[in-house]
């Protein structure tokens, strides 16, 4: 839900970038994290890759669609017992991506 309301933080959408860099020669898939905004600006890094820090960075990045998601099934409580709408839809779609599926 994108409303005509001004918000503070940073353009969306934000994403999480992956950077390669090579350690003693051995090439790694990634080893760091970086979740930016639309705009490129950095909004949060980490060096340490594992799963747990992998599931903070998808969380930090889906921050702008969950507020979204939020404040729309506020505005529209009575729909929420229909599973098709879109406000369900979106809340649905804020969620998996949280959870970086």
């Amino acid at each position: 839900m994108k409303d005509n309301m001004k918000t503070l933080h940073a353009p969306t959408p934000w994403k999480i970038n992956r950077i390669s860099r090579w350690h003693d020669g051995t090439p790694q898939e990634f080893d760091l994290l970086a979740v930016v905004s639309s705009q490129g600006h950095q909004l949060a890094t980490t060096h340490d890759c594992k799963p747990q820090s992998i599931a903070t960075a998808n969380l930090i990045a889906s921050a702008p669609d969950l507020l979204d998601a939020l404040k729309a099934l506020m505005v529209t409580e009575h729909m929420l017992r229909d599973e098709n709408c879109e406000v369900m839809r979106n809340a649905k779609l804020a969620i998996k991506k949280a959870e970086g599926k």
